[in-house]
């Protein structure tokens, strides 16, 4: 049907119960379209690069016909220049979207920590390195940042003291948001894209301990149970010269957790948020077996981790003298999972005379001495959780003894072929 598209023709439309439309008899692709419902939509329907498009002008009501003609014949004249005016409407809604989002701020606020928070488990310390290691970046607009920002960051990492390691990965969690942003359309392309890496010595990070520093770890941990034993025993005479309940058990073998935790964690090799988050379920005594739950390990995979003598003696004896039945190590506060244990391992580890040595680094204690009685390095891969056997190799370096031995097999090899070699 075709008609001058004017208020008095549009407003004589009937419902037919059937879409339908009426094209302007001047207007080349100004049409108006009539739903089922009664509802009458402008258009302008054009052609580009051959394919046909549309290009919704509006609603009668909410414009005249006379509006409507004459943004029409706008768009027609655009067309007549080569532009696509559909695709050119949907940029400009997609940049106007973007430019509610166009701060590193806007964006992890509004999209990014609600996303990261649901689908990610160490979601928190990925906002930690990105509003403390990245704040004075929040007020910048992504596609602004540049690598050259980032590589200044890193050099004043450096001098601050930080490893290429951990500086690596605090950039890979920036890395990640903008990736998000370019992947979700906010920005056109990450700007760190193709951005290369800090080079890092595999063994560097790693740290264990001698035979005299194992010994004054455990002679440490043995004298702040000492130690703690005496104040409660003071308390409890105090209280007992006012008649008051005693209000601990002297008798248990463990003071607190932090005993318990370091020589498990010595023998085993779980990462301290795995042993935080360790559910008497997860233990076999019969089997002598650590799980570690995949929702729980980095790397999303369940392990089993078999007890030696004393990760076994261990875990009984706390055991026996706590009540808990879900988490093996609560916090002493509020019952729930622990925090950090990091006031009481830096006090131990003064009291030790240890020098530069973290609780993780028990994993690396762990890992080490494995490599060094001669366990090969995929068993120490499956036993540490690595999905990756590159990790491992950071400790290949200390089996010196079984790289001789193995390189030591080529000499029959040798004096097969070459006899009489001196």
């Amino acid at each position: 049907m075709n008609k001058k598209l004017n208020a008095r023709t549009v407003n004589s439309l009937i419902t037919t119960g059937q879409r339908y439309r009426v094209w302007d008899t001047e207007i080349k692709g100004f049409n108006v379209r009539v739903t089922p419902k009664g509802k009458k939509i402008y258009i302008f329907t054009y052609r580009h690069n051959g394919v046909q498009k549309e290009y919704t002008i509006g609603r009668h009501g909410d414009i005249t016909a006379d509006i409507a003609r004459d943004l029409s014949k706008k768009q027609a004249g655009l067309v007549a220049d080569g532009k696509d005016v559909q695709a050119e409407r949907v940029k400009a809604k997609q940049l106007g979207k973007s430019a509610q989002f166009s701060t590193l701020q806007k964006f992890l606020t509004h999209k990014y920590q609600p996303w990261v928070e649901a689908n990610q488990k160490g979601h928190k310390e990925s906002l930690r390195t990105i509003n403390v290691d990245f704040a004075h970046l929040h007020g910048r607009k992504m596609a602004e940042i540049s690598q050259w920002d980032i590589q200044k960051w890193m050099a004043e990492a450096r001098k601050n003291g930080l490893k290429p390691t951990t500086i690596n990965r605090r950039v890979a969690t920036l890395k990640a948001v903008l990736s998000k942003a370019a992947e979700w359309s906010v920005i056109e392309n990450s700007p760190l894209a193709g951005m290369k890496r800090l080079k890092t010595d595999n063994n560097s990070s790693v740290r264990y301990l001698s035979k005299d520093e194992e010994n004054s770890l455990r002679a440490a941990l043995d004298a702040r149970q000492d130690t703690q034993r005496a104040e409660r025993l003071k308390y409890i005479q105090w209280r007992n010269t006012r008649h008051l309940s005693p209000p601990h058990q002297l008798s248990d073998p463990f003071t607190d957790h932090l005993k318990p935790i370091t020589l498990i964690a010595l023998n085993t090799g779980m990462r301290r948020g795995e042993l935080f988050k360790l559910s008497w379920p997860d233990i076999n005594l019969t089997g002598r077996l650590f799980t570690v739950q995949g929702d729980v390990s980095k790397s999303g995979q369940t392990r089993h981790i078999p007890m030696n003598d004393e990760a076994f003696s261990t875990i009984t004896t706390w055991r026996n003298q706590t009540t808990n039945d879900d988490l093996v190590f609560p916090s002493p506060v509020t019952g729930q999972k622990l925090d950090n244990i990091n006031s009481s391992w830096k006090k131990l580890i003064a009291d030790s005379g240890i020098a530069k040595f973290r609780f993780h680094d028990l994993r690396h204690h762990f890992a080490s001495h494995l490599v060094m009685r001669g366990v090969d390095l995929n068993t120490v891969r499956e036993l540490l959780g690595h999905r990756d056997i590159k990790t491992t190799l950071r400790y290949a370096h200390l089996a010196p003894e079984h790289k001789a031995a193995a390189v030591a097999l080529l000499n029959h090899s040798v004096q097969k072929i070459l006899p009489n070699a001196g």
